[in-house]
């Protein structure tokens, strides 16, 4: 079953280019990684220092993969100095697809 991954990120005022930037140097090799069926970073129009990413899975167990390359490859250490608090992460199944 396809589920659709959110990350809540609390950005640094200081660092939200940077955040964009490394967002964009690593999502495409999200997009290519094995289950992931889409993948969107999204800034708040009320507060640039909120941002989201939406991304769609082809299951929980390729989302938990890809989250184990990630601190694998070191990049939540990279993202985590910009972040003001700790990456909010939440799972939904899709009801109607």
């Amino acid at each position: 079953m396809s589920v659709i991954a959110t990350v809540s990120l609390d950005v640094k005022e200081d660092s939200v280019e940077e955040l964009k930037k490394f967002f964009k140097e690593i999502l495409p090799d999200t997009r290519s990684f094995e289950g992931c069926q889409g993948v969107q970073l999204y800034e708040s129009q009320e507060s640039p220092t909120k941002m989201m990413i939406n991304a769609k899975w082809t299951s929980e167990e390729a989302q938990k993969k890809y989250m184990e390359w990630r601190i694998e490859n070191g990049s939540l250490e990279k993202l985590m100095p910009m972040l003001s608090e700790h990456p909010n992460l939440q799972l939904f199944n899709i009801v109607d697809e």
